[in-house]
């Protein structure tokens, strides 16, 4: 995750996004039974989310934070307290290159993925597994590590339809769309040959912002979407910026949000005043993208738990 600002409160809105109900073909069902079990297999058929059967899918959920420092947040209970709020989807955020996390403590951190997985097919939760750079900015610098890891994980689960891939969660810096392809060529065919049907999900240059490199050489793979990250300031009066999710659906790229959030302005800690009145301004600022999601069937995560 970017750090984009001092407070972030995503979590004050998971009952109302995740129980609000989608029009986009059709009515998404957004009841408790909504999961793996009435799904299966998904695809990705032009810019959508579409299950066995054909039928448009709009998976809700949280991404945790990183697994090896919130373990709690992985068990059983937690995964039922989501599901009876309504979602259908969990993230696993499996941090690369900080200390405690896989580079350092592999073992520990497949150990807390394994947990975090299990307790989420248990309640009927699609998860996406999350190859979660951020300070490495390129995820070619870990490429032996994370076609080890991607070997293992999609040999273990194979074909099963409940688990998602997100092969590298927020390049940044330097790191171009030619650095994601790269990348992108040497650990699909990896995941592919164990889990032949699995939806993979891939980021972009600019922390999950720049979509040029994949509107203009997409990925040649089938059921890939791209990842979008939005973090959507409530300090002041502003536009959410929904205009662009809206422009790339338009031009056919499948999208995924993966991470979106509130958050307040980083020159805006009020510590020393009167907090402001969150809802008018995530109803301000926030709805339009929120709406925009639900109109298209956009599948999405909150950050975090």
């Amino acid at each position: 995750m970017k750090k984009v600002s001092k407070w972030i409160w995503a979590v004050l809105l998971v009952v109302p996004v995740l129980c609000s109900c989608s029009i986009f073909r059709e009515k998404v069902d957004c009841s408790k039974e909504n999961g793996i079990e009435e799904h299966g297999h998904l695809y990705v058929e032009d810019t959508q989310l579409v299950d066995e059967n054909g039928e448009l899918v709009m998976l809700r959920g949280m991404s945790s934070h990183g697994i090896t420092w919130f373990p709690r947040y992985l068990n059983g209970g937690a995964m039922k307290s989501l599901r009876e709020e309504g979602a259908n989807l969990f993230r696993l955020a499996m941090y690369t290159d900080p200390p405690g996390a896989y580079v350092e403590e592999p073992q520990k951190s497949k150990d807390y993925l394994y947990m975090g997985i299990e307790s989420a097919l248990a309640q009927d939760m699609y998860v996406i597994v999350d190859w979660h750079i951020l300070k490495d900015g390129d995820p070619n610098q870990y490429m032996d590590e994370a076609e080890s890891f991607f070997e293992e994980i999609s040999s273990h689960y194979g074909n099963n339809p409940g688990i998602l891939y997100e092969i590298c969660n927020e390049p940044n810096g330097e790191t171009t769309w030619e650095d994601i392809s790269d990348y992108a060529d040497r650990i699909i065919p990896v995941i592919r040959t164990n889990a032949p049907d699995a939806i993979i999900l891939v980021g972009v240059p600019g922390y999950c912002t720049d979509f040029r490199g994949p509107l203009e050489k997409p990925l040649k793979f089938g059921n890939i979407m791209y990842s979008m990250h939005r973090y959507i300031d409530v300090s002041e009066k502003k536009d959410c910026g929904a205009g662009q999710l809206e422009k790339l659906l338009g031009q056919g790229l499948p999208i995924f949000v993966t991470e979106w959030g509130i958050a307040e302005g980083e020159d805006t800690p009020f510590e020393d005043e009167e907090k402001p009145d969150l809802e008018q301004y995530y109803v301000e600022n926030a709805r339009p993208f929120v709406e925009l999601m639900e109109t298209y069937g956009v599948s999405l995560s909150l950050i975090h738990i």
